[in-house]
């Protein structure tokens, strides 16, 4: 009974450890299709358009244009995938909106890891990576052509969107392929930006630059070049307000409500699970409580009967016992070959019926231990002399002799029930019984092993229930009195096979 509590209880752990491990692998999935989701994706693609006034050098030593609009397009677009690096083709073009003259016109292809957002060949962002920080963030920006520190300013909002603002100086980038017009020029570039983005996405929503191109000659500053500023045009920046606050909602989702709901309906799986397999066990457990309190009751009922039929059995099993010695005695001058064949066959029978009767009087009485220092030899002497040996078998007796704490006529109806059931067990055939013994940690250890044929594994595992045989004349309790007896005294009895072993393991005090 608390066997099979146990294994429930295990059963119901392991079962607990699986749902949380279950629930936990498919945490650990999403969180890799989370991550997968706030890569860059493989079709990412940015257009964002700027204004400004820009001043230019149309001529060398001649004087700065008046300053005249101007109207940028930033286009990025992917144009190759090799894993998670993603080559970017970005292409920045300027016009005057009024001449429709292109005044601008640069293009650059960046090599972009799609999960930490870097350039692949340097340690600097090609753009802000999602979760930003109020640190410092080192760049190489597509609109400012130079390595440069994204500095934190502070918290500000922007059609209603929280933004972070950063700002960027730089000084002496080299600008003369932008300028062909100057062909033989050394052309370097001062100045600044600022930059808001959205946190939990990394999102840029506005964008302003200002710049000074000039001259330089043996290190020293010549003339003035190119001179400007532009900021994002507000169209722009509400197209990348409201897709910033469509991917916030979305990171919102994929990081909180998503997995609560994961986590909520998995638990609530795993507690329906668990507490229909709780009311299942607990039926099982009521259920098997029922049918012990069954078997028992009709245990004692058979107890009283078979004690009532062993006594009334036994008195005539005495007279005929009694009555077959004396008609051996009766004979044993005067031979008479019929009576000599069935004589025997009479003392088999009452011999076989008297060890039934005791088996089952074996199992239904429990008879108090009367625990004496006895000897095994002595035990299993007795054994031997109360059992029918046939000649094809032959039984070894343990080297060495032990002595314990027991009650020697218990253990004698132990022993002799293994012995009976080897003997059995070798049939017809020619074998041998080896009987072993050892003591070890204060506990007699004695083996039986016979060479018949072995226990089926379908019937190992039952042969110590009670009313279990495989025998056309048995009573299925022999073994059960027998595991009784031992755990009686403390001890323990176990078998396997092939070859089949009893092991009984006694304390020896």
């Amino acid at each position: 009974m608390w066997h099979h509590v146990s294994y429930i209880l295990m059963s119901f752990k392991i079962k607990l450890v699986i749902g949380f491990l279950a629930i936990a692998s498919v945490m650990i999935t999403y969180g890799l299709f989370v991550n997968e989701m706030k890569k860059i994706p493989l079709n990412y693609e940015l257009i964002s358009e700027q204004e400004g006034q820009d001043r230019i050098l149309n001529s060398i030593g001649g004087n700065l244009s008046e300053p005249f609009g101007i109207r940028e397009t930033l286009r990025e677009n992917v144009i190759n995938v090799t894993g998670d690096i993603l080559a970017i083709n970005s292409t920045i073009l300027g016009k005057d909106p009024v001449t429709n003259e292109i005044v601008f016109d640069n293009t650059h292809t960046f090599f972009v890891d799609r999960a930490t957002r870097m350039h692949q060949s340097m340690n600097e962002y090609f753009t802000f990576p999602p979760n930003v920080q109020k640190v410092d963030y080192d760049f190489f920006h597509p609109m400012i052509f130079s390595k440069t520190s994204f500095v934190f300013e502070k918290e500000d909002s922007i059609y209603g969107l929280d933004v972070y603002d950063f700002s960027c100086k730089y000084s002496g980038v080299d600008v003369s392929s932008d300028h062909p017009e100057f062909p033989s020029k050394k052309i370097l570039s001062d100045g600044g930006c600022t930059i808001s983005v959205e946190p939990a996405t990394g999102t840029t929503v506005s964008f302003s630059k200002y710049w000074d191109d000039y001259f330089v000659s043996d290190g020293n500053r010549g003339a003035t070049v190119e001179m400007g500023g532009k900021h994002t045009t507000e169209y722009s920046e509400n197209i990348l307000v409201n897709t910033a606050k469509s991917t916030k909602t979305l990171y919102f989702f994929l990081d909180l409500v998503f997995p609560s709901l994961i986590a909520i309906v998995g638990i609530a799986i795993l507690f329906v699970i668990l507490l229909f397999d709780k009311t299942k066990n607990q039926a099982k457990i009521i259920l098997q409580t029922q049918n012990e309190v069954i078997k028992k009751e009709k245990l004692s009922v058979i107890g009283e009967l078979t004690a009532r039929l062993s006594h009334d059995l036994r008195n005539p099993l005495s007279v005929i016992r009694l009555s077959v010695e004396g008609i051996e005695m009766r004979i044993n001058n005067k031979s008479d070959p019929k009576l000599d064949e069935y004589i025997p066959i009479i003392n088999d029978a009452v011999s076989r019926i008297n060890h039934q009767i005791n088996q089952v009087l074996g199992f239904v009485k429990t008879i108090p231990l009367d625990k004496k220092l006895v000897s095994i030899f002595n035990i299993l002497g007795d054994s031997i002399k109360s059992i029918n040996i046939p000649e094809n078998t032959t039984i070894t007796l343990p080297e060495n002799d032990f002595s314990l704490m027991a009650d020697k006529i218990q253990l004698s109806v132990v022993f002799t029930n293994i012995l009976l059931n080897a003997i059995e067990e070798i049939g017809k055939n020619k074998g041998i019984v080896t009987i072993r013994s050892k003591s070890e940690k204060n506990n007699l250890i004695i083996e039986f092993e016979d060479s018949g044929d072995g226990i089926s594994k379908e019937n190992i595992s039952k042969i110590f229930e009670p009313l279990f045989t495989t025998k056309q004349t048995g009573t299925g309790l022999g073994l059960s009195s027998v595991r009784a007896i031992v755990e009686s005294h403390g001890g323990t009895i176990s078998v396997k096979s092939p070859p089949t072993v009893f092991t009984i393991t006694l304390p020896q005090k």
